[in-house]
């Protein structure tokens, strides 16, 4: 696993408020070059905390926690990373490869399901969002054309425009949609799931390292608790704040 160096200095020197955060992610990646794992993660961390909020520190922060052996706080990284830029395929990859690890696979099995994934995923949600734009202005003017009477020659053209228009607003809305979906990672060697926020409560089932789970607001919130949900089992429960991290 190959850490991401900085590609333009200027760059990222203007996405950061101080020059110690440029630092810190430098100093992480001479960390990960030497194998000090767990310098790294301090290093990046110390970047993101002094404003360096960019998809490759979480990629490398992904990295060193996977060669660090903390598989669930790798993946939560990973999937902040491909959040960001679902189209990098060292993120597409590591996640895949993480999460696998993990039990929990994140690509599908099938390699027909998963080359519809990885087109579904194949633009950043920046990316698509900017493209949908570009095409309802697009739409915009030819129809503003067609209303001045100007624009009958290119008229099938319009047409196509507007179903192109339809499927990136589907297209765009379902990545929104999965997008603001509040999952978590367990982050612990197992997450005990009790069906109350308290250690008195019974443990009803179990959770193990790097699964994701679905963050629950259905009753009120608990101080040092978090109510949660594994959809593809039907289960839910308490877990404490601490053995899960929210992506």
């Amino acid at each position: 696993m190959e850490i991401r160096r900085v590609i333009c200095l200027l760059f990222l020197a203007t996405v950061c408020r101080a020059d110690s955060a440029l630092d810190a992610f430098k100093q992480g990646n001479a960390a990960y070059a030497a194998t000090k794992f767990a310098d790294a993660v301090t290093q990046y961390e110390a970047a993101q905390k002094d404003g360096l909020h960019h998809w490759i520190v979480d990629y490398n922060l992904g990295n060193a926690y996977y060669k660090a052996g903390q598989l669930g706080k790798a993946i939560v990284h990973y999937e902040r990373a491909f959040r960001r830029q679902s189209g990098d395929g060292d993120v597409v990859y590591n996640l895949g490869l993480a999460s696998s690890k993990a039990g929990d696979p994140r690509l599908p099995g099938s390699a027909l399901l998963a080359l519809f994934w990885r087109l579904f995923y194949g633009l950043s949600l920046n990316a698509l969002t900017l493209l949908t734009s570009l095409t309802m202005l697009t739409v915009c003017a030819g129809g503003a054309l067609l209303l001045l009477g100007r624009g009958h020659a290119h008229a099938d053209k319009f047409g196509v425009a507007v179903v192109i228009l339809l499927a990136l607003g589907l297209w765009l809305g379902l990545r929104i949609d999965f997008a603001e979906q509040s999952l978590a990672i367990v982050t612990t060697g197992v997450a005990e799931v009790r069906s109350g926020p308290n250690l008195s409560y019974p443990a009803n089932f179990t959770v193990p390292e790097g699964h994701r789970v679905l963050l629950l607001d259905e009753q009120e919130p608990v101080s040092g608790w978090l109510e949660i949900g594994v959809p593809s089992q039907g289960l839910k429960g308490w877990v404490p704040d601490s053995a899960i991290e929210k992506i």
